[in-house]
């Protein structure tokens, strides 16, 4: 997935238009494995500010999931829109040496700051939907699809006299 800026490079308040597709693999978050159900399209805007290139640009795919509440699989619409701010490493400042994307030639290979992006931008969980009920804690079954009736009678032991008190308001 590269992208050459040289027709924006030398053009201050030049700008230039990207829309790219790549098929990227699936990989690892350490707690769960995630893979894409379709290619990553992403949109790009490049503006020369002329201390700088700055970049608007929107990913769009789809990842193949597993829910947190219920562990079915199900496919999650990933959409993000993200700034960066890219600069020839010749002419960075002591900022721009810290925060922005340093450039050494016109063609750049975005593939790993696009991967970066969307893991950064990904949910601690995945939830199939807001109404999810998850998995009964008791029985394991999806309370989804079947009805659970095993928390309603199970109390602890220990704390069943607090069932007998009388609450005076």
């Amino acid at each position: 997935m590269k992208v050459n800026v040289a027709q924006v490079r030398n053009k201050e308040g030049g700008s230039a238009c990207f829309d790219l597709v790549e098929d990227f693999s699936s990989f690892d978050l350490g707690t769960e494995a995630l893979s894409f159900q379709a290619p990553v399209h992403v949109q790009l805007q490049v503006n020369n500010t002329s201390k700088a290139l700055l970049v608007h640009g929107t990913i769009h795919t789809d990842l193949k999931a597993t829910c947190g509440r219920c562990l079915e699989t199900f496919v999650y619409p990933f959409d993000l829109s993200f700034q960066d701010e890219w600069v020839f490493r010749t002419l960075a400042t002591e900022d721009q040496l810290e925060t922005a994307l340093l450039l050494d030639k016109d063609e750049i290979e975005i593939k790993d700051r696009i991967f970066e992006q969307i893991v950064l931008a990904l949910p601690m969980k995945f939830i199939c939907s807001a109404e999810c009920q998850g998995l009964c804690p008791t029985c394991g079954a999806n309370r989804n699809l079947t009805p659970c009736h095993c928390g309603e009678s199970n109390i602890d032991p220990r704390l069943a006299a607090l069932s007998k008190w009388q609450f005076n308001d």
